[in-house]
């Protein structure tokens, strides 16, 4: 990793252990503040992720986690910032960077792998980049309407194109006329 992460939670491979490890990670103020720049957000007013860590073969971690998020993003309809909140679970694989493996053909249904290097992972990112996935990427306030003849049917869609085609239909021989006339 090139950067340093803006809300970074590193935990131990080796505090998890045979029964598995429960963490809650909370970013500060400053950390919300620096993700919501990251991310083009408004605001961020609070981020947490509940874990649930086990390690397996090879130190592999499993990872649920739990994320709630409260933010403010940018209507897409009005321009005007609303408030939304994003609760979820996810699951993710930590991998040691040495048993990375990326594949061409990405199986979509297995866990998604995140390598590690070193003894520890980085649950905050980890939580930071699954909100990045769950964001709405064309977000609109609940309230938001559009006004009116900004919506309209398929049909009418369907009818300005056809009339805006037959407008660019150009003659070959009507350009030729208007040639000589200019020459006359």
């Amino acid at each position: 990793m090139s950067h340093k992460p803006e809300f970074s939670r590193p935990v131990a491979v080796r505090r998890i252990g045979a029964s598995g490890l429960d963490l809650t990670v909370e970013a500060t103020p400053a950390e919300c503040a620096q993700i919501a720049r990251r991310l083009g957000l408004p605001e961020i007013s609070m981020f947490r992720c509940k874990y649930t860590l086990t390690l397996g073969r090879r130190d592999l971690v499993s990872a649920h986690g739990a994320l709630a998020v409260r933010f403010k993003q940018t209507c897409v309809r009005t321009l005007e910032p609303f408030e939304d909140m994003l609760a979820g679970s996810f699951a993710v694989q930590f991998v040691p960077e040495e048993h990375f493996e990326e594949s061409a053909a990405p199986d979509l249904e297995a866990l998604d792998e995140i390598p590690y290097e070193g003894e520890s992972i980085d649950l905050g990112e980890a939580a930071v980049e699954q909100f990045a996935l769950d964001l709405e990427p064309y977000p609109h306030a609940p309230d938001a309407s559009l006004p009116e003849g900004l919506v309209i049917s398929e049909e009418e869609a369907e009818k300005l194109g056809a009339q805006e085609a037959a407008a660019q239909k150009v003659n070959p021989f009507a350009d030729l006329a208007r040639l000589r006339r200019k020459d006359s």
